[in-house]
């Protein structure tokens, strides 16, 4: 079952499409947490290496505004 609530999105203050990708899911209604790398304290079995990133249950799901926004088939 997939539970909206069980994804994190990693984002950084530096990363333009980590604003974009934040303004597409929130005007699709779309509220995810989000991990600021920059500040938030966090902890993954994987460095993230590219943001955006979305993450489930501690695993890789997307990385990148499009493949996140095609994940949720936001158009």
């Amino acid at each position: 079952m997939n539970k909206i609530t069980e994804y994190q999105l990693f984002i950084s203050d530096k990363c333009v499409a980590c604003v974009e990708v934040l303004k597409n899911l929130e005007k699709d209604g779309i509220h995810i947490k989000t991990v600021n790398v920059d500040v938030d304290r966090y902890e993954l079995p994987f460095p993230i290496r590219i943001l955006p990133a979305l993450v489930k249950k501690n695993k890789l799901i997307s990385y990148g505004n499009s493949d996140i926004l095609g994940h949720f088939m936001i158009a």
